[in-house]
């Protein structure tokens, strides 16, 4: 019989999983990542894992979905926080917290097609425009929230975004990555408020 769980402990196991989820996609990607592996990380039973999730990639898109989700609740926080007389650093902060943890959470490795078409393959065919609609649109609204009225503006500071991210594929190999990336940040932040 399977064992019950307060809500408060499959919150808990939830996080843990997600948590490990990430470390071993950052270490491995998706292919190599096993559920042995992230049970073991995680110090629950393998039985355990399948009360939560049905697969290694249920939980990696619930990672994703996640991610997508407190990044949104996050930057909306922050925002409110700006120090206007320092607007473009503050914007750099955000802007950089925001590609920091999508690569320390490993989710740049989605970025590569295949990454995600792996976790894809066996989850619902509707899943797909959905997650890229809610990824688009917690990108638009990082810039929207400027007020930048021409769409095409905010498609082209989304698109510069988008780049940033894309650069984490290999980010690793830069010499001085925090210096490189904080520098295109803030290019990119100067290029909004001007």
């Amino acid at each position: 019989m399977p064992k019950k769980y307060s809500e408060e402990e499959k919150v808990r196991i939830r996080k843990a999983l997600r948590r490990e989820a990430g470390r071993c996609l950052a270490l491995y990607g998706v292919r190599r990542t096993t559920v042995d592996e992230i049970v073991k990380r995680t110090d629950i039973p393998k039985g355990t894992f399948y009360l939560f999730y049905d697969s290694k990639e249920a939980l990696f898109f619930d990672l994703l979905s996640a991610f997508v989700q407190e990044t949104e609740e996050w930057y909306l926080a922050k925002l409110q926080e700006i120090d206007e007389n320092h607007i473009v650093t503050s914007l750099t902060d955000i802007f950089l917290t925001l590609l920091e943890r999508f690569h320390d959470e490993g989710l740049f490795r989605f970025l590569d097609g295949a990454e995600l078409e792996l976790v894809l393959r066996k989850l619902p065919e509707e899943t797909l425009p959905d997650l890229r609609k809610r990824m688009r649109t917690v990108i638009d609204s990082l810039f929207s929230y400027f007020y930048i009225d021409d769409k095409d503006d905010i498609n082209s500071f989304s698109a510069g975004y988008e780049a940033l991210l894309y650069l984490l594929l290999s980010a690793d190999r830069l010499p001085d990555k925090e210096k490189a990336l904080r520098l295109l940040v803030r290019g990119l932040v100067l290029q909004m408020v001007e």
